[in-house]
């Protein structure tokens, strides 16, 4: 029995790894991954650049509230939204 609390009605699979957007389970059967998780990005797996940039930054800090200042995040959102020529 598990001590994982019943919230969801989980599907009958369990993932070991994966490769892009592509997931493999125990069985080693491979799965197109076009979900993302709750409250969570869909941002692939085991992409290099992003076990680099993920791995610098849990070097530095994993979590800042939303209730205090966070410079890259104002940074991306002046890339994403910038201001009118």
């Amino acid at each position: 029995m598990s001590h994982l609390m019943n919230t969801y009605a989980r599907l009958p699979v369990t993932f070991s790894h994966g490769e892009g957007c592509r997931l493999t389970d125990t069985a080693g059967k491979t799965y197109l991954d076009a979900l993302s998780g709750i409250a969570v990005n869909t941002l692939g797996h085991n992409h290099p650049g992003l076990v680099k940039a993920i791995s610098a930054q849990a070097g530095r800090m994993l979590h800042v509230s939303n209730l205090y200042g966070i410079r890259e995040q104002e940074q991306l959102a002046d890339r994403l939204c910038p201001s009118p020529a």
